[in-house]
């Protein structure tokens, strides 16, 4: 983990106090602010992660629905309605939207990620999204880390699994499980474990102890990484996510908008992506969550979250 940040925060300082009654003090204070400052929410605190989550879907509909970058190639619609409701699942804005996976990733297309969370079924998307991570122990090396979670119960309730296709319903990650999955998909396929220590050295500046990295799981064989690579790169290159774009290098993206109420409308933005230079392995990875913007269209995630997340690629990738 190269940066990690949680908003609001706090001075650490104020607790590490002489003065056992004034750190109990601004204990209590933290704790008793509605906003949660103590609370880390980059790891402990889910979400839902609305479209980013497409990406896992993406990798279930591959992986157990036998799709490619032309097949199958999804209705341009304004309404996907499941088996067992006559209640259509719409696009943001209404608006119509279809055809083969770079197409409906690159405008993130409600509609067609939802029929193809339905078509590859329960049990492949179940097993998709633990396989990047979700319903598990996070091995990292921090205090009470929140598991992400995907539903296991859509027996007969097909509706569930199409709003959970497109990480609304139950769904719900952390900011590093986000981060993890545009990790894998840059990584071709394998979630490293979460690690912040990365060595531990005495007063003389000598090692005296390494952590080496770790994988934790396969979340998709390689040539399925691969696709979902090109796949999110389209997306930065003539998509929702072209703000996340750092000149001269290669990135890809994913950005989702988690509606949380219409009156007034507001939504939690997200992006997730990766950057690398061009032609050769992408080197860095990054998930940016902003709670709680006005407006809740498609485009907010990339217009409200992506600079963020750019402003962190680009500090990395020209000085590393």
């Amino acid at each position: 983990i190269l940066a990690m940040v949680s908003w609001p925060r706090y001075d650490p300082n104020l607790l590490s106090s002489h003065d056992t009654a004034a750190a109990a003090e601004i204990a209590e204070a933290l704790d008793a602010d509605p906003e949660k400052p103590r609370l880390a929410r980059a790891y402990q605190e889910r979400f839902f992660p609305g479209s980013t989550f497409k990406v896992v879907t993406a990798a279930a509909g591959i992986e157990h629905g036998g799709g490619t970058p032309e097949e199958p190639s999804y209705p341009v619609t304004n309404g996907y309605t499941a088996p067992g409701t006559t209640r259509p699942l719409r696009n943001f804005g209404g608006g119509s939207c279809g055809g083969s996976l770079f197409q409906i990733l690159r405008v993130s297309c409600n509609t067609a990620f939802a029929q193809m969370g339905v078509e590859t079924g329960p049990e492949g998307m179940i097993e998709t999204a633990e396989a990047f991570g979700f319903n598990q122990d996070v091995p990292i090396d921090l205090t009470n880390p929140a598991r992400s979670r995907f539903p296991t119960d859509f027996e007969r309730n097909l509706p569930a699994l199409a709003q959970s296709a497109i990480g609304q319903n139950d769904v719900q990650a952390t900011p590093l499980q986000m981060a993890l999955v545009a990790a894998a998909v840059a990584n071709d396929g394998v979630v490293m474990a979460p690690r912040l220590l990365a060595r531990v050295i005495d007063s003389d500046g000598n090692v005296i102890e390494e952590h080496d990295p770790e994988a934790w799981t396969t979340a998709m064989p390689p040539d399925t990484a691969a696709l979902l690579r090109e796949a999110m790169i389209g997306v930065v290159e003539g998509g929702t996510a072209s703000r996340l774009a750092v000149p001269g290098f290669q990135v890809g993206g994913k950005t989702g908008t988690a509606q949380l109420g219409t009156d007034p409308p507001r939504s939690h933005t997200w992006i997730i992506g990766f950057a690398g230079p061009p032609g050769e392995a992408p080197t860095i990875a990054v998930a940016v969550i902003v709670e709680g913007q006005e407006g809740a269209s498609e485009a907010t995630g990339g217009r409200v979250a992506a600079p963020i997340a750019q402003a962190v690629l680009q500090a990395y990738l020209t000085n590393p």
